[in-house]
């Protein structure tokens, strides 16, 4: 496995360790939500230079169980609960 694969991984189970187990009943909600959605929070990183993970930027929404980890070459990797996927694949030209 590559490095920026393993710091995917690492990051995003830091990430989901704070996400709540819960089912998805939305039947329980009530019909007017006023409570505001934060949407993702930032998730610190302390890796330093040469470390896996250093450079990558890491977001998770801990109530709806998302996560996102940015590669420092502007890679996205998306999870909802089912590990990480590229969703989007930065061009090389900068």
């Amino acid at each position: 496995m590559k490095p920026n694969y393993v710091a995917v991984v690492l990051g995003l189970a830091v990430a989901m360790t704070g996400v709540p187990s819960h089912a998805d009943d939305h039947g329980k909600e009530a019909p007017s939500n006023h409570r505001i959605d934060t949407g993702m929070q930032a998730i610190s990183n302390a890796a330093t230079i040469g470390q896996p993970g250093h450079g990558w930027r890491y977001f998770a929404d801990a109530r709806k169980g998302r996560a996102v980890a940015i590669s420092p070459g502007g890679d996205y990797f998306y999870s909802h609960g089912q590990g990480p996927t590229l969703v989007f694949k930065a061009s090389g030209v900068r």
